[in-house]
């Protein structure tokens, strides 16, 4: 229920340690279990894959698809049962939900993704560097916006190298460096190590 965080510089290995957790990449040694399922069986993967969401550090969507087209897309993939209106109200693109993918702004384009990334209602969502390339004003609505969801009993495990982030909307922090953990905690202990 809480907000985790990988913290680090690019190149520090977040999206590859993300990436093997959502099972889209083959660890080289160690363990990692999610929902208490050993991802290295092959066969159990389906059952984590079941129960998160993911917004990749590049999302795309499809150009000449509107806001709704996407959704509904992604929703008839998933089979899924989830209100494409209630998400799209739910990050607010209610005036935007008729415009083509391909002319929305960026922080929009994350918007989508993160309403695309919800459609299966994942227990766990994961979200690369969800505002990574966004100006500071869409970066502050994308932290309101991932609160709300917060709030809503979804728990997030985000990539990112931006403090401030971290500390607007993090429980819990991971910083990585070289793909070695360097320090992990509350967010108060570690950003006071960081002081």
């Amino acid at each position: 229920g809480e907000v985790f965080a990988l913290l680090g510089p690019n190149g520090a290995g977040k999206t590859t340690i993300v990436e093997i957790i959502e099972c889209l990449k083959k660890a080289n040694k160690g363990e990692v279990k999610v929902f208490g399922i050993d991802i290295q069986n092959v066969k159990k993967q389906v059952e984590v894959k079941k129960k998160i969401g993911v917004m990749p550090q590049n999302f795309n969507a499809f150009d000449w698809l509107t806001v709704r087209e996407n959704l509904e897309y992604f929703r008839d993939i998933y089979g899924s049962n989830r209100s494409v209106k209630e998400l799209i109200s739910l990050v607010g693109l209610n005036k935007k939900k008729d415009s083509l993918y391909k002319t929305l702004s960026g922080g929009l384009k994350q918007r989508l993704g993160i309403a695309i990334s919800l459609i299966n209602e994942p227990e766990l969502l994961f979200l690369d560097e969800p505002t990574a390339g966004l100006d500071v004003e869409l970066r502050h609505e994308l932290w309101d916006l991932l609160k709300k969801i917060n709030k809503e009993g979804k728990t997030i495990l985000l990539t990112s190298h931006y403090i401030e982030e971290i500390e607007a909307l993090c429980k819990t922090v991971c910083i990585i460096h070289k793909g070695k953990i360097l320090s992990l905690g509350k967010k108060e202990y570690i950003m006071g190590k960081l002081s």
